[in-house]
């Protein structure tokens, strides 16, 4: 049941997301993107979240795997 749960809670927020989508700025679009694939198949990302003392949050989202160290 959960799992279903969470499908369908990604499904309506990627349908959300394309809809608001071309009105971003490219960077923030690049970000959101790499947040749903983190989403949707969560072990071919890696994740760092950074919490500073200020709550300031840096959430740095990287492709996992061999040969794929670009960040997002």
């Amino acid at each position: 049941m959960a799992s279903f749960i969470q499908e369908e809670i990604t499904d309506l927020l990627a349908q959300t997301v394309a809809n608001i989508l071309p009105n971003l700025p490219p960077i923030t679009r690049l970000r959101l993107l790499a947040f749903m694939h983190l989403l949707e198949d969560p072990a071919l990302m890696k994740a760092d979240l950074n919490v500073e003392p200020s709550g300031y949050l840096r959430l740095t989202l990287a492709a996992g795997g061999p040969g794929k160290g670009q960040q997002h």
